[in-house]
């Protein structure tokens, strides 16, 4: 037998803006931004030569209040990460739902997915929804990531 792979379709769509954020923007006002804290940098690192990461206040998407976290590069956004975190597993359950929705509306079928775990090939990167159980109750998380992390310097 010939050992075939699944040819992954070639990306058509760009990624989807949140809140007013979207990939590949530059950073005009950081006075809204908070940078990570030391501790924080110490849990999520920093991959590249310029990097700085911030908490953007709360945004609006998909009819809820998502807490956001931005990477940046030289100023440049090269992640989105909203986030929400949940008590009660139907509305984990309800958001996520929402959140498969949305993405599948603006990007497709998934490239790849399994339980919890939706990831999406952009023509500006990839879009990943990712659900799961957290300290505090249950957890919605996209992570838009720009393509444009492979030019980037890596420390």
């Amino acid at each position: 037998m010939w050992p075939f792979k699944r040819k992954t379709p070639t990306p058509t769509r760009p990624s989807f803006p949140v809140g007013s954020y979207r990939l590949g923007m530059r950073i005009n006002n950081p006075r809204e931004l908070v940078e990570f804290t030391p501790a924080e940098y110490a849990v999520f690192g920093r991959d590249f030569r310029g990097e700085v990461g911030y908490h953007a206040p709360p945004v609006r998407f998909l009819d809820m209040t998502w807490k956001l976290m931005l990477g940046t590069v030289n100023g440049e956004v090269y992640k989105l990460a909203p986030y929400l975190e949940l008590q009660s597993k139907g509305e984990a359950n309800k958001a996520a739902w929402t959140a498969l929705c949305h993405c599948r509306a603006e990007l497709g079928e998934p490239s790849q997915q399994q339980t919890g775990l939706f990831v999406w090939d952009t023509t500006d990167g990839n879009v990943i929804l990712q659900t799961g159980e957290c300290a505090d109750g249950f957890a919605v998380n996209i992570f838009a990531t720009s393509s444009a992390v492979r030019s980037y310097e890596r420390l």
